[in-house]
Order: C-alpha cells, then sequence, then structure tokens
C-alpha cells in the first residue's frame, strides 16, 4: 500500500498496479488522516484480493480468454473507426475522436465540443472493448445521459453491450491487479 498526502480537502483511494494507492488530505489532523487510511485500506482491500485472484486465474494468458487484440493503435485509426460506426448506425455531428491518457475512464465525450477521447488503455487492446467503449461515448453525441433511450442507441449499434460492460469490468480488474515495475 502506497499513502500519498495531497493538499487537497478529501482522502481517495484506488487500485492501482497490483497495489492501494490512497490519497489523504493533508489539511486533516493526524488522529482523522489515520481514520481516514483505515476506513480506506478495509474498503480496497477484499477489491484488490479480487484483482489478484483475477490476475492468477488468468495467469500468463493475459485478459479475460476469447477477447482479440484490436488493430486500432493510433488516433487515425480511431477516428476512422468511429466514422465508420457513426455513419452506419447513428449520422451525428462528432468532433476530434482520438486515444488520451485516462486513468479512471474508459472514454469520454463532450457535449460542446463533441470530441471523443478514448483512454490509452485500449490502445491495441481487446477489439471487442474498444469497439464497445467507441460505440458508448459516440451513443453519448445523441443522449449525453445514461437514460433508457442511451441504452437503445448503444444497443442499436452492440446487440451484446451488456455483456462487453461485464467483460469491460474483468478487464479492468485484470489491468488493475498487473504490478507495474518501478
Amino acid at each position: 500500500m502506497r499513502i500519498i498526502f495531497k493538499d487537497k480537502q478529501n482522502s481517495s483511494g484506488v487500485i492501482k498496479d497490483g497495489e492501494i494507492l490512497l490519497y489523504i488530505s493533508s489539511r486533516l489532523p493526524k488522529a482523522e488522516q489515520q481514520r481516514h487510511i483505515d476506513v480506506l485500506s478495509a474498503r480496497l482491500a477484499p477489491r484488490l484480493e479480487r484483482a489478484q485472484a483475477m490476475a492468477q486465474r488468468i495467469g500468463a494468458e493475459g485478459p479475460p480468454p476469447g477477447l482479440t487484440p484490436s488493430a486500432v493503435a493510433d488516433d487515425e485509426a480511431l477516428t476512422a473507426w468511429a466514422e465508420e460506426i457513426n455513419d452506419r448506425f447513428y449520422h451525428f455531428r462528432m468532433g476530434l475522436v482520438r486515444f488520451r491518457k485516462q486513468e479512471s475512464r474508459w472514454g469520454s465525450c463532450s457535449g460542446r465540443t463533441r470530441n471523443i477521447q478514448i483512454s490509452e488503455r485500449l490502445r491495441g487492446g481487446p477489439h471487442e472493448l474498444l469497439e464497445y467503449v467507441l460505440i458508448h461515448e459516440i451513443a453519448h453525441l445523441g443522449e449525453l445521459n445514461h437514460s433508457p433511450r442511451f441504452w437503445a442507441l448503444v444497443g442499436k449499434a452492440c446487440p451484446d453491450y451488456q455483456e462487453r460492460r461485464a467483460l469491460l469490468r474483468r478487464y479492468e480488474e485484470y489491468v488493475r491487479s498487473i504490478p507495474v515495475q518501478r
């Protein structure tokens, strides 16, 4: 477990690179900081155990089985794919489509600029998951929420979106469980 004290109002924690990472508010008294550390580590420990168990089950096989690596590895190919999906299913006005460093999200969409950003963590990753995230973000160009109308838009281009969402959660656990060499 790594603890980083930051000048912020609240404390938070994540599982990253196979360990618990806590961001503790440096504004709090020492006793309150320790309480935050105890609560957050207790909350995150079971998640880390699940992620590590998944990594052991998967072992050298890599991410969840049955996924094929995507050939899409640059912004140009990603844009072309997004335009193809949009032209086929939606016909929404789109801005830029590109990979960006995003740690907490797989993708994002701006209603104002109509730009779509996909997490670098999916660059060259599983084709099915990248496609789902791309469709999800394109659908937000029509519905900037997660209402039933939004999910109907997603289902129009990706009828098995519920299975892919579940796979994306498993893939995220796998990705977070992999220790990074420092």
